[in-house]
């Protein structure tokens, strides 16, 4: 097994280095282009992974762009774990770094790996209106709701989620551009990724549910927003979380 940890340390080194101590391990001839073979592979799966994770920023920049960024970004962010799934968890902070993207970019490969997120998410049982019903009128004040691990907050600044839209409908893609600030919604329902912008006053709520704020205090929160209604906003919110499914069962929120 020793032996066999050195070959694949060597194998490592060669297609993240190009370090050339595997060569001496490997018998016959045409040593350098059969190993020149399993780097290009390497590459080109791990390519093909971010375009399968970003579909629409490889769209908006271009194949080659993409590709050029996707080769920076294995030499800077190498595959560490043995599912490809993960390998690009940290594109979008990466591109966020480089002087040569747009800000928004960055951006827009952030909602498409948020939505991945999303997808999968660990199941959790969804909290329903029936649930609810049973809780004595004393337990409300108390109540801690808490989301469904399919359910993200994410604060955008420019219009990515028109452009992953438009692809997704296999529409012509808008300009990339800055946009005001707003909190967008991603969740997983049935199967599928939703998103919808949302409001001031229900992006604050949810992120005091996602904090484990209690319901008496949502409906305080709501009163800034709603003064004397606040507590009538809160359980309107209330009802349309439940009908999207994102919340779960009351208690110890699930993890991922």
């Amino acid at each position: 097994m020793t032996a066999l940890i050195a070959v694949q340390g060597a194998m490592r080194d060669w297609l993240l280095d190009g370090n050339s101590a595997i060569a001496k391990l490997i018998a016959g001839d045409h040593t350098d282009a059969r190993l020149r073979i399993h780097a290009d592979a390497y590459r080109l799966r791990l390519l093909d992974v971010l375009a399968n994770d970003f579909p629409t920023t490889k769209a908006m920049l271009g194949e080659d762009a993409f590709d050029a960024l996707g080769r920076d970004y294995l030499h800077a962010h190498p595959s560490t774990q043995p599912s490809v799934r993960h390998f690009g968890q940290a594109f979008a902070d990466w591109l966020a770094t480089r002087s040569d993207v747009a800000e928004s970019v960055s951006q827009l490969a952030r909602f498409e790996w948020t939505q991945g997120e999303c997808f999968d998410a660990a199941d959790a049982p969804l909290l329903d209106m029936t649930t609810l019903a049973t809780l004595p009128a004393d337990a409300w004040p108390t109540l801690r709701l808490h989301l469904h691990p399919a359910v993200r907050l994410l604060t955008m600044s420019c219009n990515a989620p028109a452009l992953i839209g438009a692809h997704a409908a296999d529409g012509t893609l808008p300009a990339l551009h800055p946009a005001p600030q707003v909190c967008w919604l991603l969740w997983c329902s049935d199967g599928d990724v939703h998103w919808r912008q949302l409001e001031a006053d229900e992006a604050t709520a949810l992120q005091a549910v996602q904090t484990g704020e209690s319901f008496a205090e949502l409906c305080e929160r709501m009163m800034i927003f709603h003064q004397g209604d606040g507590p009538l906003r809160a359980a309107s919110l209330l009802k349309r979380w439940l009908t999207d499914g994102l919340l779960t069962t009351p208690g110890d929120p699930p993890s991922d």
